[in-house]
């Protein structure tokens, strides 16, 4: 996601929603809406003891084809930057702290007032609550964790692969995710028949699910096409662009080695 607003749209609306908030998070479930799903944090001069008081915001960033942690407080550089996918922390002068999973996308940083400082992330995925001081987990949140876990498995033994992770934008992330929930969905469903969208079973977040992969998939299919080159490069999960030649290849009688890698 590139189309960021510039300071002047996105600071005033921000400071008014954290008048009385350290921090916010709205269209966290919605990535589609206008601006993508935000996460705001107010670093102030002086804690207000009305709600939580952030000290410092903590996310990952890339450097030389691997993450590093980034942390901005209210001395750092107002640059715009993009972040990558993994927890951010937000965390006050006591050491503690809230935490949220994001795929990444755009970071914003601008003064309010000589008293607030706004940090502004905007992602074309979802942003969740993954625990904290002031608020509990959202219901997605242990299946984007999950993804995030079995990214971890390429990143440490594949050769390249945290470099091909990072390179890849967050909406390209995104959509491997949803395409991994979808098939791994499949795969449950033909072991288990009403273990996933029947009246009998079905996790929470299903129906959501169902809607943003129908929406991606019809949407944006450029990130579908690339998260599906993405999966297959890191041999993870049961999706991607093999799975779907074995299927084509299966439903036209065709043995899998007829065909070459370039066609």
């Amino acid at each position: 996601m590139r189309d960021t607003p510039t300071t002047e749209a996105w600071i005033g609306p921000s400071a008014g929603l954290l008048e009385d908030l350290g921090f916010t998070l709205f269209n966290s479930n919605q990535p589609s809406a206008a601006g993508g799903a935000q996460l705001l944090a107010a670093l102030r001069a002086h804690p207000t003891l009305r709600h939580f008081d952030p000290e410092t915001v903590t996310c990952w960033r890339a450097a030389a084809g691997r993450g590093r942690a980034l942390t901005l407080d209210r001395r750092s550089s107002t640059a715009n930057r993009e972040i990558l996918w993994g927890q951010i922390h937000v965390t006050d002068r006591f050491g503690i702290e809230n935490r949220f999973l994001t795929f990444g996308g755009s970071l914003q940083v601008a003064d309010a007032s000589p008293e607030m400082r706004l940090v502004r992330h905007a992602s074309p995925g979802p942003i969740v609550r993954w625990g904290g001081h002031s608020q509990g987990s959202d219901a997605l949140a242990g299946e984007i964790g999950a993804f995030f876990g079995r990214l971890i498995i390429p990143i440490d033994y594949l050769p390249g692969g945290e470099e091909r992770v990072t390179a890849e934008p967050a909406e390209h992330l995104y959509a491997a995710f949803l395409r991994d929930a979808e098939a791994r969905r499949r795969e449950a469903a033909g072991r288990h028949p009403t273990a996933h969208g029947g009246s009998a079973g079905g996790a929470p977040s299903d129906p959501w699910l169902r809607a943003e992969i129908t929406r991606v998939r019809a949407a944006r299919p450029a990130w579908w096409a690339s998260a599906g080159r993405l999966l297959d490069d890191l041999n993870l999960g049961p999706d991607g662009f093999e799975t779907e030649r074995a299927e084509a290849w299966q439903a036209a009688d065709m043995p899998a080695g007829s065909s070459d890698r370039s066609g």
